[in-house]
């Protein structure tokens, strides 16, 4: 069996039961799915956009001895996301804990935990950015196996956060690549937001309400559109990067 027959029968049964037998049900989704696309959208490419730093650092990092306490940013990426909504949810119940036992100042902690973190849209960034982190990390990992531009960069008298930027400007492909996954994998966070941040509605959320509500074909629908906009945009950002 060739290559081409092998990708092809691969391909065949992911359109097959991820869009062919599920158009069977489609029916438009109810209101407020355009926006909770927009704000998965808006919230995932911030997201996205705050683990470059970091995830290239790490990156950088690994490769001089320190590739186990870099690789610690896998974390979110191989528990399930559930694990790490509670764990998260866990870390920010602590302020709580500690005003309910007497410790007073932790009280205006627990307040702004409780007004602007869980269940909010802050708590939706935090949460996105944790898990676009191993992305973004895996994404420059790979692409820093060639390390002459940051030797070239420093001796140039680049440091710190003038460095990172540098080399993300060097690392154009590995950037915009690293930063187009880490805003895809934004819509499919679920387990992750529905423990710690579910509240405004992401796309995952909206979606897996409609299905507890309105039934297999409105969600099939919602499904299916989210599918054709990030595989369109996907597909543009690919085209361009082979350019």
């Amino acid at each position: 069996m060739t290559n081409a027959a092998i990708a092809g029968v691969a391909i065949a049964i992911v359109i097959l039961l991820l869009v062919a037998l599920p158009a069977v049900y489609f029916e438009p989704p109810p209101p407020g799915f355009l926006e909770s696309v927009l704000l998965t959208a808006a919230f995932g490419g911030l997201a996205a956009a705050i683990a470059l730093t970091p995830g290239l650092a790490a990156a950088m990092l690994a490769r001089k001895r320190w590739s186990a306490l870099a690789q610690v940013l896998y974390i979110p990426a191989v528990v399930p996301p559930t694990s790490v909504g509670v764990l998260l949810l866990a870390s920010f119940y602590i302020p709580r804990s500690l005003c309910i036992e007497g410790v007073e100042w932790s009280c205006g902690v627990a307040a702004f935990v409780s007004g602007h973190v869980v269940n909010k849209p802050l708590g939706i960034l935090i949460a996105m950015t944790i898990m676009a982190l191993p992305l973004t990390f895996s994404i420059y990992d790979g692409a820093l196996r060639e390390e002459r531009a940051e030797v070239f960069l420093k001796s140039l008298g680049y440091s710190g956060l003038r460095l990172l930027f540098a080399m993300m400007r060097s690392l154009k492909t590995a950037t915009v690549s690293a930063f187009v996954f880490a805003w895809v994998r934004s819509f499919g966070e679920l387990g992750v937001l529905l423990v710690f941040a579910s509240y405004p509605p992401t796309a995952s959320i909206y979606i897996y309400n409609v299905w507890l509500i309105y039934g297999v074909g409105p969600a099939v629908g919602a499904s299916l559109t989210v599918v054709a906009v990030v595989f369109a945009v996907a597909y543009v950002v690919r085209r361009w990067l082979s350019r």
